[in-house]
């Protein structure tokens, strides 16, 4: 009877240990998530708030960056969208190669790996979105910043 006890209590205490484990990964993976896709959906606003704040901009020198940044924002994500579909290209140019020196059991596994890469690849952006905070909310007295309103 006691070694039926003792072997009860320690597979409770492996499950709980199991149970902890699982759920606390899961926690930080989200956390890890929350903090690498903290990027605000305007950009070029954002910045100028910040460097607002930081170098106490009047509202003119705050219009005039956000000007600046607004006119580059367009050229970045360009450049971005060819970077993206160059990698892309380059990503497919490789796997069409690999596909090359293996044998046909082998390609079919390969697809599958690729199917599975794909599929982790699109679970992950839908997660990255869930966890994407709102944008931030408009600033009082016209976009000026807050601290400027105590002085």
């Amino acid at each position: 009877m006691n070694q039926t006890k003792l072997t009860l209590l320690l597979a409770a205490a492996l499950l709980a240990g199991v149970c902890i484990g699982f759920f606390a990964n899961a926690a930080i993976i989200r956390a890890r998530i929350q903090r690498f896709s903290r990027i605000p959906a305007n950009m070029p606003e954002h910045i100028t708030h910040r460097l607002a704040k930081r170098l106490d901009l009047n509202e003119e020198q705050r219009r005039q960056v956000l000007a600046v940044f607004e006119a580059h924002s367009g050229r970045m994500q360009e450049a971005r969208e060819q970077n993206r579909a160059l990698i892309e290209s380059l990503i497919e140019e490789a796997r069409l190669e690999i596909a090359r020196h293996l044998t046909p059991e082998q390609q079919e596994e390969h697809k599958q790996i690729l199917a599975e890469i794909g599929e982790r690849h699109r679970k992950n952006r839908a997660l990255i979105r869930a966890f994407r905070p709102p944008p931030p909310p408009p600033e009082p007295n016209g976009g000026e910043p807050a601290e400027s309103e105590s002085r």
